[in-house]
């Protein structure tokens, strides 16, 4: 019984390995997800965000705006008198209300589904289209490609830095060192 539970355990961790595009072994995660599931699920949790930000600037241009209302002319009418205001207008002022506090008040977490959960909570509606935002974004309007360059580009340019910092470090001598000499 010991040796098929170990059969089993030596089976599950050989499904949460593989091998990178050099040959090289490449661990899982904790909670055994590779690595670009680890980065998918982080860029979903950001292209959730980006698509709510997406919806609460449309949402700006529709909603009536905020302030006293009051102008230098006295003889100007107080635009946030109620009368100057639809109850479509109020709604969608209610609606980008709601998801700033959201984006500003309650964290993403892990899992950027609950987020979706709890807003759909208060406002289904508005969940719905920031669902809809995220998956226009992440099929038309996210630089997947922009994101690789930009990736390597920083990794190529940090690790040169790192490596000429360690070298410096390493072999350049310290004050320490120059003076021990």
């Amino acid at each position: 019984m010991a040796k098929s539970h170990a059969r089993r355990h030596l089976g599950r961790l050989h499904t949460r390995t593989r091998m990178g595009s050099d040959g090289d072994f490449v661990p899982s995660f904790a909670g055994g997800i590779s690595p670009e599931r680890f980065a998918a699920n982080s860029l979903k949790r950001m292209i959730t965000h980006a698509a709510a930000r997406i919806v609460l600037k449309q949402m700006e241009g529709i909603a009536p705006q905020t302030g006293t209302g009051k102008s230098a002319d006295p003889g100007a009418a107080d635009v946030n008198a109620p009368h100057h205001h639809t109850d479509a207008e109020r709604n969608i002022a209610n609606r980008q209300k709601l998801l700033q506090d959201m984006l500003t008040d309650v964290p993403m977490g892990a899992d950027p589904n609950e987020w979706l959960l709890e807003l759909a909570r208060k406002d289904g509606l508005l969940a719905v289209r920031v669902a809809e935002a995220r998956k226009g974004y992440c099929q038309d309007g996210f630089g997947w490609d922009d994101v690789r360059r930009l990736c390597s580009e920083d990794v190529d340019t940090d690790n040169q830095t790192l490596l000429q910092a360690i070298m410096q470090e390493q072999y350049g001598g310290s004050d320490k060192q120059q003076s021990a000499q």
